[in-house]
């Protein structure tokens, strides 16, 4: 199965010749043509990278909304300027922008870098976590506390797993709702907090004492240690 990049430029005749290089270097490639199909395509599709311009101040809410959208996304950003306010407002790491112009080879280097490290990240989090009594199988889809098992909708382990990947720190609404329930949150939207009240509920009955799910007033929620 080829990578599957997304690429949006904003010059189409630059966008078609870096779809087709990356088409004969055997990639699967889906060129957008405006900001809003980018961001029906990210909504509906995987991809691997997206591949954007960083010029201008749309271009940076671009690169924003695909966050929001799909947080795991890796985004190449393309400026023309690497200190550029631009650049540093979209917090990306230094590996994922570029100067441009720059040879198509160049830029296929750098792709072929960014997956690699995704491949590696990927690999890396099918570890078990263990944090306090707690203990995650991700290949395996389980949990457990101590020795006993926790019987979690899968809906319940993604979201016990990503608290747990960033325990001891807060993880917004914003951030949980695409990586759990695959969408945006929704203004009064509450189905993170029904699923949060199962899973402390179910750590109750397992016993597991040490370990907390708090509440972080008009931010998410934070797994850490009662003690």
């Amino acid at each position: 199965m080829h990578p599957k990049i997304l690429i949006y430029r904003h010059d189409d005749v630059v966008e078609a010749l870096m779809a087709d290089f990356l088409v004969f270097c055997n990639y699967e490639v889906w060129p957008a043509y405006c900001r809003e199909d980018a961001l029906l395509d990210i909504k509906d599709q995987d991809f691997d990278i997206a591949i954007f311009d960083l010029t201008t101040l749309e271009d940076l809410e671009l690169v924003q909304a695909a966050q929001s959208i799909k947080p795991e996304l890796v985004v190449l950003a393309l400026t023309d300027e690497h200190d550029s306010t631009l650049v540093k407002e979209a917090s990306l790491p230094t590996d994922q922008t570029l100067v441009t112009p720059l040879p198509l080879v160049k830029i296929l280097r750098r792709i072929k870098t960014l997956l690699e490290k995704k491949e590696a990240d990927r690999l890396n989090s099918r570890e078990p976590i263990i944090y306090g009594s707690l203990y995650i199988d991700i290949p395996n889809v389980q949990a457990r506390c101590g020795s006993v098992e926790l019987n979690l909708t899968q809906t319940e382990f993604t979201l016990l797993m990503l608290l747990t990947q960033q325990a001891d720190t807060a993880v917004s609404k914003d951030e949980i709702y695409p990586k759990v329930l695959g969408r945006p949150r929704g203004q009064y939207d509450r189905a993170i907090d029904v699923h949060i009240s199962s899973v402390r509920h179910k750590l109750q009955q397992a016993g597991c004492q040490d370990i907390v799910i708090e509440s972080v007033r008009g931010v998410g929620y934070k797994l850490k240690k009662s003690f």
